[in-house]
């Protein structure tokens, strides 16, 4: 699946152009809706969301303000002293609700996987998934996804420790929430290496993954958690593990070969994607209809229910919501760095790196979009030099100055949604329309 999508998305891919993220759908919800958003929340989201957090307005302000010029950028002027081209790089919210911060940070992501976390040896692709009588508690409590990092750590520890006593497997995990429509459906997604490394880094292969086991395992350790934290009884225990589908699943794609380095690329990206994409996002009237990609579905919203529905996806400040596990976490990747410094330093004959293994993982972006689009932001449109980043402009005014200069016309504000009645099927508030007297 996976390297097919990528080979049909870098033909696809066209070619660079500064982006403007006041003319995508998604914009036009925000800046329409937001202020609405605010003043009805306790009226009409609170019972379904709880409290409006303070997190979600300050990241929607935030997002507002991303890749627009207006509010502030970068100036990068071509070397060439004939040309002097001179290009604008807005600044960007790095929000995962933004699609297209989102994008950059699955780049760098899956980037950082392929060069400083992955072994050389196969992987599988690993999705952890829960009941939905239970998804409700994370809802309202995003810190419960430690609980589920912890229980699927911890299965797959037993699980592989079983088979292979004595030595510890690698795993990256990371915590998802939004299902194909947009619905809370709090889940793991990770890579984990098809087999486990020993002290000296040897590696021993573990053969197929019994999903059924690794699932039980999780289930158990998920409900033990969440009953000692007072969430359920040993009656709602019961029921859900005596039913024939219990709601709790784990699922495991195919070994990912050492060597395929596109297919991992990819993956990387995958597991740490944003909630929402504006190729799936139209507006017609004030209907917001939302593209599920697996099966085509057409989903239907007022643009003030689309917003609210997106807020549970927004994180709490400072989450993580990335876990580096066994072979694979901070404190052993650390360790084995600190070693072969140690051997380094002692070696009597210090051979430099070639050029090409001198890559640092946190790439800019200029080369990231290289990788994409195949072609480079930062070289000059009308004589090919390289362009380098001149000064970053901050005051209003300047800006404003500068965008008149070059011809750039300042912000338009997108077109408000029009407020007319919805149709069957979406839900609006009655009240609003009320007229007391």
């Amino acid at each position: 699946m996976g390297d097919r999508v990528w080979e049909r998305r870098k033909k696809e891919a066209a070619p660079y152009r500064r982006r403007e993220p006041a003319r995508t759908a998604l914009y036009r919800i925000v800046s329409s809706e937001l202020e609405d958003l605010e003043r009805k929340w306790y009226e009409r989201f609170e019972a379904e969301y709880g409290v409006l957090r303070s997190e979600v307005k300050e990241t929607l302000d935030e997002y507002l303000d991303c890749g627009i010029l207006a509010h502030g950028c970068a100036r990068a002027e071509c070397e060439n002293k004939e040309c002097q081209h001179t290009i604008l790089i807005p600044f960007s919210c790095k929000k995962r609700i933004c699609p297209s911060c989102a994008a950059k940070r699955a780049l760098i992501f899956s980037d950082h996987l392929h060069e400083e976390v992955f072994a050389a040896v196969p992987h599988h692709h690993i999705v952890f998934s829960l009941p939905k009588r239970l998804r409700i508690y994370i809802k309202y409590d995003r810190s419960l996804f430690d609980v589920l990092f912890r229980a699927a750590w911890e299965s797959i520890k037993e699980f592989y420790s079983a088979v292979l006593p004595g030595v510890v497997p690698g795993a990256v995990l990371v915590a998802q929430s939004a299902g194909e429509s947009l619905n809370w459906n709090p889940h793991l997604h990770g890579c984990v290496s098809s087999g486990s490394f020993d002290e000296s880094g040897n590696f021993h292969p573990i053969g197929k993954l019994n999903t059924e086991k690794l699932c039980e395992l999780y289930m158990h350790k998920v409900l033990s958690a969440f009953k000692l934290l007072g969430l359920i009884t040993d009656t709602i225990i019961a029921q859900i593990t005596t039913q024939v589908h219990s709601g709790f699943s784990v699922w495991v794609g195919e070994e990912i070969p050492a060597g395929d380095e596109s297919y991992r690329l990819f993956l990387g990206g995958y597991i740490d994607r944003g909630p929402v994409a504006n190729s799936r996002l139209e507006i017609a009237e004030n209907i917001v209809t939302y593209r599920t990609d697996k099966d085509d579905k057409i989903h239907e919203f007022s643009p003030l229910e689309f917003l609210a529905r997106l807020t549970p996806h927004i994180a709490r400040k400072w989450e993580s919501t990335v876990r580096y596990m066994g072979y694979y976490s901070h404190r052993a990747r650390g360790a084995r760095k600190k070693r072969a410094t140690h051997t380094t330093q002692q070696s009597l004959t210090i051979v430099p790196l070639p050029e090409e293994q001198k890559k640092k993982s946190s790439k800019a972006w200029a080369v990231l979009i290289k990788r994409v689009f195949e072609l480079d932001p930062l070289l000059c449109e009308r004589c090919g030099s390289n362009m380098k980043i001149r000064e970053f402009i901050t005051d209003t005014k300047k800006v404003k100055r500068l965008l008149e200069s070059l011809g750039i016309p300042p912000l338009v504000k997108p077109e408000p949604i029009k407020a007319t009645a919805p149709p069957d099927g979406i839900t609006e508030n009655i009240f609003d329309d009320l007229q007391y007297v």
